[in-house]
């Protein structure tokens, strides 16, 4: 039962500003006169009306209502979502005070840019990656507030750059840079010089955003601290800024091709260059012998395009392909080039044997029939997709398996 009363006390003080002490007098009265603990809670909430006290973001736990904090805008970008087939802008970023940074979302734009302090009444929060997500609504309250905050001085999380994912904070990271360029943004009506480019290690390669002039170029390698993580065209996106440390470093980052297991892609919500390798489960039904618009390149049914009307479709072959590890699944698309390295057959033929037949689902059957089962080989880029990590191939390739091998290692498996 002590137990019990130390958690209810814990509970009604998250929704009143009164002392722990009279909290515990009121409790236990109600409990001596015999009333449910329950209903003793809500009781002395409602002598005390209720007061929402404002938090500090280490308190925020999961699935709360009616959160008030102050905190400052650490990051935040825009992207168009769909809610219930209506598209819509949302919010995300990130907010930080003196005890912790949260990821958050905000459904309506409340005109917040990178560095304001804020004041939030009637949040709600959810739960992301392990840890609560702040959810700003329609029906929440955003005001600035002319003071600063002290943000939380945490030590970095060290990573590789292939186990960078959307959502990451105040990571440290080191890499080589493969490629840098320079542009002018323009930001609330100020133009700021942002640095954009690709940096690797021996794990893989990410895409990166520098919104400082670290004094950057082509070859340097560099540790990074404080930088954090967003989705990108369907990929992880590296950003660091004047609030991060980055140092030039005299090592040597050899870049290689490295085979990553599928699950570390699904975590990550994508990549790029990615070198991946797996079983084909199964081909996509709308694989083989398609037709695109000529003036957009879109795909074409029945002779009409969704965004030119009615033309005449221009003839492409394609593979859209389940592959898996045994670890994890992606999507892989292979255009007309790598389907026809992969089948040993070009399309014109395909055209041909699909007008002799005239029926083109013939073709899709004969692709299912040569690949699925095979193991492939794979490097590519992640896409932006709703469901399943889709990767658009570069390359590809069947694996030749030694037969005799790898019935010899299965029989000493067998034999213990």
């Amino acid at each position: 039962m002590e137990i019990d009363i130390e958690e209810a006390i814990d509970e009604i003080l998250e929704s009143v500003d009164v002392d722990r002490e009279t909290v515990e007098k009121d409790l236990r009265k109600f409990l001596d006169y015999g009333v449910p603990l329950e209903h003793a809670k809500q009781a002395v909430i409602n002598k005390y009306g209720s007061v929402v006290k404002e938090k500090k973001l280490k308190d925020i736990k999961v699935n709360e209502r009616n959160i008030i904090t102050v905190a400052k805008v650490i990051a935040i970008d825009e992207r168009e979502v769909e809610v219930r087939g209506e598209k819509r802008k949302i919010y995300r970023g990130l907010l930080g005070d003196e005890t912790a940074i949260l990821p958050f979302t905000a459904w309506k734009d409340f005109g917040l840019q990178k560095g304001d302090v804020i004041k939030i009444r009637n949040a709600s929060s959810s739960e992301w990656e392990g840890q609560p997500r702040l959810s700003l609504s329609e029906w929440s309250e955003v005001e600035k507030v002319d003071y600063d905050i002290d943000l939380i001085k945490r030590a970095p999380r060290k990573c590789n750059l292939i186990d960078l994912r959307p959502g990451l904070s105040n990571v440290e990271v080191r890499g080589k840079i493969i490629y840098i360029e320079e542009r002018i943004v323009n930001i609330g009506g100020e133009e700021r010089k942002v640095f954009s480019g690709i940096i690797a290690d021996e794990t893989g390669k990410v895409r990166f955003t520098a919104w400082h002039d670290f004094g950057l170029k082509e070859g340097d390698v560099i540790r990074i601290k404080g930088g954090y993580v967003r989705k990108w065209r369907g990929a992880p996106q590296l950003i660091f800024d004047e609030n991060s440390e980055v140092e030039k470093i005299a090592e040597e980052i050899v870049v290689q091709e490295t085979i990553v297991p599928l699950y570390k892609i699904v975590e990550a919500g994508g990549g790029i260059d990615l070198y991946m390798q797996g079983i084909i489960l199964d081909v996509r039904k709308d694989s083989g012998i398609i037709f695109r618009c000529p003036k957009c390149n879109r795909r074409i049914r029945n002779g009409v395009c969704e965004e030119d009307g009615e033309v005449e479709g221009t003839p492409d072959l394609r593979i859209r392909a389940l592959l898996d590890d045994g670890t994890g699944a992606v999507d892989v698309i292979f255009n007309r080039q790598i389907s026809e390295k992969l089948l040993g057959k070009n399309m014109e033929e395909y055209l041909d044997i699909a007008k002799e037949a005239m029926d083109y689902s013939i073709v899709y059957e004969e692709i299912f029939d040569k690949l699925v089962a095979k193991p492939v080989k794979v490097k590519g880029d992640s896409m932006p997709s709703d469901f399943i990590v889709t990767i658009f191939a570069k390359d590809a390739e069947i694996v030749k398996i030694d037969e005799k091998k790898e019935a010899e290692e299965l029989l000493m498996q067998l034999e213990g």
